[in-house]
């Protein structure tokens, strides 16, 4: 009796349902089992298992070391479930049938196929099997199709469709494709975003995280959820910055479809054109606010933005927009008469010539900017004694007026969008708006009013507490400046506008708490 020497081969793409369980690998090693009881001519080698890969891709750790076993003649058969077990792909399963099996002189054996090349041998050259192989590609290639369309569907319709949630976030236990905010993680994610804003480089980033001994992604969510995210690695990188300095998840958004594969037959992926994409606003909490996240990006990856011979960002870098287009300024360096003076000149109009060739010397900003900042730094020094002269309350007394007087302001606001909604739909009711204008304009209103909603009952539960004297106290101990540096310009100033007659308009941070300041002492009777 002639002894053979087998393998098993197992498959199970992720493709199928997990309740499927006629297709585990588990019961298909049960299924082979009980089939090889009580053949006695029959050893089994080894079993070769590929979890988790379709049946299309011919690529598979499993297969590959199975084909390298017969081909060092180690076995000299081989067993499955099922054909499509072996594979999907039509001519890749009749090439194993037509190619391998004689030259090598295998026995194949397929169970549920009641195929066996040593027994039946005549069967192997049969109509049977190539239309079993059709059958099984045509619905890999169904089910394929079938899949990614409800999965683009789930997509549009805002669901996060992955498996692992992007660091920062957690997958929301009452719905998997809901995310919510990870605590911990998004601190670093601020810590981040933050060192990006004050002009530090990728590199002095990857440096204050190592040295403060911040936990990478991958390990942060091995170490705290035991969960895998392909190599851990434990070192800070610039990749891993990019990755994090522009996904808009952290942002609210939802960004998917950004990748697909080529073929249901293959693994290769593809990335797909950036107006393809579906991006799904306002789908979960933020973590970083967007006006920060834009700024990040023109300091970071806008090829218009410059550094100096040091490697560091130029004092203006991210800050200076046109105030037509709204685009970034272009740093430009002339040399006249052997001195350098420096402009900065519309983005657009540099591109494509589309805004007003306008500019302004970096001379005359420095010398609005250190002007109107000074009056700026006057006007809140004042603002504070005024403060410390007429008021008697404690820290958090003064908080709370704070606050009602911006509830107050929320009242107003949300009375405005609602007004806004109603007058929307009366001019949808008259055709005076599109359907796709009303829904876009809804849409806005709906998130002003429930932005402002949130807002307000943090302020009620006591959950915003930022309206303090600290930022007063900083205008007042920097006192009044006399030159313009990054640091200045990070500590006090949010945008700088510039039009087509150089008129700058600069907006200042902490804008919010000045005019709250100011209507406090109004409420005081005291006239600023």
């Amino acid at each position: 009796m002639k002894k053979w020497i087998l393998g098993i081969y197992r498959r199970r793409s992720f493709d199928e349902k997990i309740e499927e369980e006629s297709n585990s690998v588990v019961n298909q090693k049960k299924l082979i089992d009980d089939y090889l009881v009580d053949k006695d001519d029959i050893m089994i080698y080894k079993d070769y298992v590929d979890d988790g890969y379709t049946g299309t891709d011919f690529d598979r750790p499993g297969y590959k070391k199975m084909l390298n076993d017969i081909r060092k003649k180690k076995i000299n058969g081989v067993i499955v479930k099922d054909l499509s077990r072996l594979g999907r792909n039509y001519i890749e399963v009749g090439n194993f049938i037509d190619e391998i099996v004689p030259q090598y002189g295998l026995r194949f054996i397929s169970i549920n196929d009641k195929v066996d090349s040593y027994l039946e041998p005549n069967v192997m050259d049969s109509l049977e099997i190539p239309f079993k192989n059709l059958m099984n590609e045509s619905y890999s290639k169904d089910s394929s199709k079938k899949m990614r369309s409800s999965l683009k569907a789930s997509k549009k319709s805002g669901n996060f469709i992955g498996k692992i949630a992007p660091f920062g976030y957690l997958k929301d236990p009452e719905d998997v494709h809901k995310l919510i905010v990870d605590k911990d993680a998004a601190i670093i994610i601020k810590k981040i975003f933050n060192l990006a804003l004050k002009g530090k480089s990728k590199q002095e980033i990857i440096e204050e995280l190592t040295n403060n001994n911040i936990l990478t992604p991958s390990v942060y969510l091995k170490e705290k959820y035991s969960i895998e995210v392909g190599k851990i690695s434990r070192k800070w990188n610039t990749k891993m910055l990019d990755t994090i300095l522009q996904n808009q998840t952290y942002i609210g958004s939802l960004v998917q479809c950004k990748r697909t594969r080529i073929s249901h037959k293959t693994h290769n992926i593809v990335r797909v054109p950036e107006d393809e994409w579906v991006i799904s606003k306002e789908r979960h909490n933020a973590i970083i606010d967007v006006e920060i996240f834009n700024q990040v990006q023109d300091i970071l990856y806008n090829r218009n933005v410059r550094v100096n011979k040091e490697g560091k960002f130029y004092k203006y870098t991210g800050f200076l927009r046109c105030s037509e287009c709204g685009a970034n300024l272009y740093r430009l360096t002339k040399i006249k008469n052997k001195k350098e003076k420096v402009f900065y000149y519309c983005s657009t109009y540099i591109k494509t010539k589309q805004c007003n060739k306008h500019y302004i010397q970096e001379k005359e900003l420095d010398e609005i900017i250190l002007s109107t900042l000074n009056q700026h730094i006057e006007l809140v020094c004042n603002i504070k004694e005024k403060i410390d002269d007429t008021i008697s309350l404690s820290r958090a007394e003064y908080n709370a007026e704070i606050k009602k007087i911006r509830i107050v302001e929320i009242d107003k606001e949300l009375e405005k969008y609602k007004s806004l909604l109603n007058e929307l739909l009366k001019d949808y009711k008259c055709d005076f708006v599109s359907e796709e204008d009303y829904d876009d304009f809804k849409q806005k209103y709906l998130y002003e009013i429930n932005k402002l909603n949130i807002e307000k009952e943090n302020l009620k539960i006591n959950k915003i507490n930022s309206y303090d004297f600290e930022w007063l106290n900083k205008f007042k101990k920097t006192g009044m400046i006399e030159s313009v540096d990054r640091n200045i310009v990070d500590s006090f100033i949010k945008n700088i506008f510039v039009d087509n007659e150089k008129g700058v308009d600069i907006i200042f941070r902490y804008s919010d708490q000045y005019k709250l300041a100011e209507r406090y002492l109004k409420k005081q009777n005291n006239v600023i």
